[in-house]
């Protein structure tokens, strides 16, 4: 099936009509169109818009509508999106570009954004359950990371260095949510983001001499006001831009293993360093800027693997946290929800 040229041209739309709808490639042999060619991508194309249209009314950001009608266009590939029984037979049977079949935590956001479409619709359905997996985040070492900051050229080994110093998402580094001059405060040596996601304001993050240089040259050399956007481009050329960078890097260096950092893997790595550091997981959420404390709590297994081995416990009864000290247990931190947390030596 060839690729779709979805979105109509933004000069004759306006600059605020609909959001871009992902082209997709097509359906590989081994992958089940259900309604085998008769209901065909193109046609559906409308009923997508439509809704981008909608989401767009009711105030969604883009990124929102983006990864909505981007999963609804991977899914209008394989069924008619007016018949859920198909939709919900296509996720079921996922299977993605590396011939590997979708994750439950994929289905369930396929689901979600199937759903949206299904409310705007009014058409009811059941949504299936998927047991949601656990993903152990296992940051990569901050040797590891100056290492790519080190090897990365000019602007992305700076927007690097950014993103380890501040924990920023890189939606708040690069984009129209992105940072600007103006949040670059030379006198106390820190940044501030910009408010993304619905987060509340956070604090400003502190950043080291080097660091604040390497910005001043390059605010000055690129003559930009205080206005201006610190780096110019939609989010997603930084992520482009990284993952070129560590595959090119991992051959040059024969190693395969740096094609498994993400970019976001970065931002776990700064929790993690600040929630070792700081012992209080809501401060850090409030760093962070994570609307719910459990995405903060999700760092919390790292405490095992800091010099070595650990066995790590919880508990919000006082007798029994009297039982680990007393077992050669020490306590670490208090959770908002009062569970005390406690570890020693394997």
């Amino acid at each position: 099936m060839a690729k779709a040229a979805i979105a109509p041209n933004a000069a004759s739309q306006g600059a605020s009509r609909t959001p871009t709808i992902p082209t997709v490639a097509g359906i590989s042999s081994n992958t089940i169109p259900l309604q085998s060619n008769t209901c065909h991508l193109t046609e559906q194309i409308p009923k997508i818009q439509a809704l981008a249209l909608h989401l767009e009314r009711k105030g969604k950001s883009k990124n929102t509508i983006r990864g909505i009608t981007r999963d609804l266009t991977l899914l209008a590939q394989r069924a008619d999106l007016n018949n859920p029984t198909d939709i919900e037979l296509a996720i079921a049977r996922y299977i993605k570009k590396n011939k590997r079949p979708a994750t439950n935590n994929y289905k369930n956001k396929l689901c979600v954004s199937y759903n949206a479409y299904l409310k705007f619709k009014g058409i009811k359905w059941e949504t299936p359950k998927y047991t949601k997996e656990d993903i152990t985040i296992v940051p990569p070492t901050n040797p590891r990371i100056e290492m790519l900051i080190a090897s990365a050229r000019s602007t992305l080994s700076l927007k690097l260095d950014v993103s380890y110093q501040t924990g920023l998402r890189p939606i708040e580094i690069q984009g129209e949510k992105g940072l600007q001059v103006k949040n670059i405060h030379f006198d106390t040596h820190s940044i501030t983001a910009r408010i993304t996601k619905g987060c509340n304001a956070r604090p400003p993050m502190t950043i080291k001499e080097p660091l604040m240089a390497r910005l001043q040259t390059y605010i000055t050399k690129n003559n930009l006001k205080p206005d201006d956007l610190l780096f110019a481009g939609k989010e997603e050329r930084y992520i482009q831009h990284f993952i070129r960078f560590k595959n090119a890097l991992a051959k040059r260096l024969n190693d395969p293993t740096i094609k498994t950092i993400r970019l976001y893997d970065i931002r776990h790595a700064y929790a993690t360093t600040k929630l070792l550091k700081i012992q209080n997981a809501e401060t850090v959420r409030i760093i962070m800027g994570h609307k719910n404390l459990n995405t903060t709590q999700r760092y919390l297994h790292l405490l095992n693997t800091e010099n070595g081995e650990w066995i790590v416990e919880g508990t919000t009864d006082k007798k029994r946290a009297e039982e680990l000290l007393l077992n050669d247990f020490t306590y670490q931190l208090t959770t908002p929800d009062g569970t005390m947390l406690f570890r020693k030596p394997k």
